[in-house]
């Protein structure tokens, strides 16, 4: 957008110097003609970038439909459009930085010391649960020798740095792939988010399995640096949705407590 911006300020310099440079009649309305056209065009592109904000689809929870209702309000009583679509969430991380999408909607902070053209949105959206999986025998996150986790969430390699983990890390792409690690004895322990198993369970058949809390972290919105001169005005909109009951309805309609 700063980019664009730049580009149609040029033109519009332009656009008032040429006739001090060029002496020819034609020659300058053609010019100006063209110079004037460009303008429209960047003005426009300008405009629609502005008025609108994309990001990807989240998984299908709870969670993930009170995040986008809420940040619809937000971004609506601001003036702006919040723009869904569907992408790879394997690579939303990386697009977003690059700019390619315009942020991501809910992530906690450890994205923040390797996706550094993020910008943080300050208010916390909501918290969840970092749930260790595990078989039913004396064990802890510090003994176990190897625990499946997600490449995408760098939440759960932010936990196992914490505590200082030094077993074997296996890195997947979903949940099911790590129940099934767990399940075959390839690894001894799984960490999972709580609100992505909000429907999925391990079947008494297959062997007797518990879930340890490990550890709860807030989840915040993200815009790419390009647009941080909004970041001030989303806060405070966040914040007032929050006094006025908003937040607060939205978390009892999709039966949220956090």
């Amino acid at each position: 957008m700063q980019t664009v911006q730049k580009t149609s300020n040029l033109l519009l310099y332009l656009l008032i110097i040429l006739p001090q440079l060029i002496g020819n009649t034609n020659v300058l309305k053609r010019l100006n003609g063209l110079l004037i056209l460009l303008c429209l065009v960047f003005s426009n592109t300008s405009f629609a970038h502005s008025y609108s904000y994309t990001f990807n689809r989240p998984q299908n929870t709870q969670q993930a439909h009170y995040t986008i209702e809420l940040l619809q309000l937000a971004y609506a009583d601001m003036g702006f459009k919040l723009n869904i679509i569907d992408f790879n969430r394997k690579n939303a991380l990386f697009a977003a930085d690059n700019g390619m999408l315009d942020g991501q909607l809910a992530r906690d902070i450890s994205i923040e010391s390797a996706y550094k053209n993020l910008i943080r949105v300050n208010y916390p959206l909501f918290k969840f649960n970092l749930e260790l999986y595990k078989r039913c025998e004396p064990s802890s996150s510090k003994t176990i020798d190897s625990v499946a986790i997600i490449t995408s969430y760098p939440v759960q390699q932010r936990y196992l740095n914490s505590i200082g983990f030094k077993g074997q890390i296996i890195e997947v792409k979903n949940n099911n792939t790590q129940l099934n690690l767990l399940i075959q004895q390839k690894v001894q322990g799984a960490l999972l988010i709580d609100f992505a198993m909000a429907n999925k369970t391990i079947p008494p058949s297959l062997g007797c399995y518990e879930k340890q809390v490990v550890a709860t972290y807030p989840l915040y919105h993200y815009l790419h640096e390009n647009h941080a001169d909004i970041v001030p005005q989303l806060e405070a909109t966040l914040d007032k949705l929050h006094s006025n009951g908003t937040v607060a309805k939205l978390r009892s309609k999709y039966k949220l407590h956090f």
